[in-house]
């Protein structure tokens, strides 16, 4: 069975588009979504919207967790956090009634034959599990909450494949808010990133997008901090 699997779409349509197109020419079984679907985008809605239009099961990310039950502002010391929080509440703002109503359908994880989805970590969707994760913990989190063969995840934005034992960690990346270290910061990159499943075969996929519609489509629907938001995205 040929599974395409995505996430991190953070209201970028351009990108989710892209994605969306680049997956109809290789004709998956299923689909399967990991959550952040809002959050920092200029289309928040639109991308909600457009899920749910594939009728495909979703994960509950952080930021959808963060739509449904606003966060206050709290200064941990980390780079343009005020900035974050401004733009994760105009998105918030964005959402109609209907589109809240989808996200609270998105599933903390999900089991498939040989496979297990979830954000963050099977546990809690703001977990950081990845290359660095100890060996112990990953056991422990297998041991509650199964042994299936394939684990994917989101949330980091950094592609990954580990293998461990009898088993795999991935992660596709993301869709709509890729990013990489540029001199002495971070910057966002217009490619979308998605994972193609098929038997034992493990495809990353890259597809690049248009990062005029972006930086236009924040310029132009009132995002807060929109021109500095809008400098931070760089052809991919």
């Amino acid at each position: 069975m040929r599974t395409a699997v995505f996430g991190d779409i953070h209201g970028n349509l351009p990108a989710f588009e892209a994605v969306l197109k680049d997956i109809k020419q290789h004709s998956p079984d299923t689909l399967i979504c990991l959550g952040d679907v809002t959050a920092d985008g200029a289309w928040p809605g639109e991308c909600v919207q457009l899920l749910a239009s594939l009728g495909c099961p979703v994960v509950l990310g952080n930021a959808d967790e963060d739509v449904l039950k606003p966060q206050l502002f709290t200064p941990r010391g980390f780079p343009h956090e005020q900035e974050i929080y401004d733009l994760d509440e105009w998105g918030r703002t964005q959402l109609r009634n209907a589109d809240l109503e989808v996200v609270q359908t998105y599933r903390a994880a999900m089991s498939l034959p040989g496979l297990l989805a979830f954000h963050g970590s099977p546990a809690d969707c703001r977990e950081v599990i990845g290359a660095d994760t100890p060996a112990e913990r990953l056991e422990e989190l297998r041991a509650t909450y199964g042994q299936q063969a394939v684990w994917v995840g989101g949330h980091t934005h950094a592609p990954l494949l580990r293998t461990l034992a009898d088993w795999r960690l991935l992660n596709p990346g993301s869709v709509g808010l890729a990013y990489e270290k540029r001199g002495d910061g971070y910057v966002n990159v217009s490619r979308a990133e998605y994972l193609l499943l098929d038997g034992d075969s493990v495809q990353f996929r890259r597809v690049p997008y248009d990062v005029q519609a972006v930086r236009a489509g924040i310029l132009a629907r009132g995002m807060p901090h929109a021109a500095w938001w809008a400098g931070e995205w760089v052809s991919g």
